[in-house]
């Protein structure tokens, strides 16, 4: 997408082009923090509402400590250690003599190296397909969805310098997700992060990834240039919203014979 494309996109389908931002009136007194989580706990849940909420956008810097305490009633320190949690989570970037920023939202399949090389990999993602489907029992156990719910079905290929290296396929429910297509995918260059922020307010983190040996099925097969059966690393995860509920199921299936893959 070119530069121009893409501002007018960002500004049709930014957070804030459809959501109220959260009110900047400074909250007094620490007590108002509702609750019995720990302070600092409520402050980065707070800080999490304001971001969903569209009150910053990917790349913006937050207010400094002195006016979120002052915000929120609390003490700088409890501020601080509020903002090193969502650090730490990827949610925030600190810079030094800079501030914190929002981070930008990047697509996290993982990435395909060469053994025992460290520079990066020309790679791309192209979409295949999207489309509703029936929740099956793992996608239902992770999505915390009856088994048969309707989902919808995202299937990517990502090829590394041209070649196929993987399948994805990325499930969530198509209630919280209603609109959601093919042109949207592609305009955000096939990047499900970005389309989950941008058009739906959702920063994602993903839990650690389970690892298991698979097979190519006849698909998996046409698709990555390989025999049928041949064995492929099967990669499953499940992402979260900020609030810890889950949003995204997904599972890779790739080749090792050239690259080796790393989360």
């Amino acid at each position: 997408m070119d530069s121009g494309l893409w501002v007018a996109y960002k500004a049709q389908n930014s957070p804030k082009a459809y959501r109220q931002p959260m009110s900047s009136a400074p909250l007094r007194g620490a007590t108002e923090l509702p609750g019995r989580q720990p302070l600092y706990s409520q402050v980065r849940d707070r800080i999490v509402l304001a971001i969903e909420q569209g009150e910053w956008d990917a790349g913006e810097a937050l207010p400094s400590e002195f006016e979120l305490a002052d915000r929120f009633g609390v003490s700088q320190g409890t501020v601080r250690k509020g903002l090193d949690s969502l650090a730490a989570e990827g949610v925030l970037i600190r810079r030094q003599g800079m501030g914190t920023f929002i981070a930008e939202v990047a697509d996290d399949w993982g990435k395909a190296e060469l053994p025992g090389a460290t520079r990066p990999l020309d790679t791309s993602l192209e979409l295949l397909a999207c489309a509703r489907s029936n929740a099956g029992e793992e996608a239902a156990e992770a999505l915390r969805l009856r088994r048969g719910a309707i989902l919808l079905a995202v299937k990517r290929l990502v090829r590394v310098a041209g070649e196929p290296f993987a399948v994805i396929e990325n499930f969530v429910a198509a209630e919280r997700f209603e609109g959601l297509d093919a042109r949207r995918i592609k305009q955000a260059n096939c990047n499900l992060r970005t389309v989950w922020w941008r058009e739906f307010g959702l920063r994602v983190i993903s839990a650690p990834p389970q690892f298991r040996a698979g097979m190519a099925g006849r698909e998996e097969a046409r698709l990555l240039g390989v025999e049928a059966d041949r064995p492929l690393l099967e990669v499953a995860r499940t992402a979260g919203g900020l609030d810890g509920e889950p949003v995204e199921w997904s599972v890779l299936r790739c080749r090792t014979d050239h690259y080796v893959y790393r989360v």
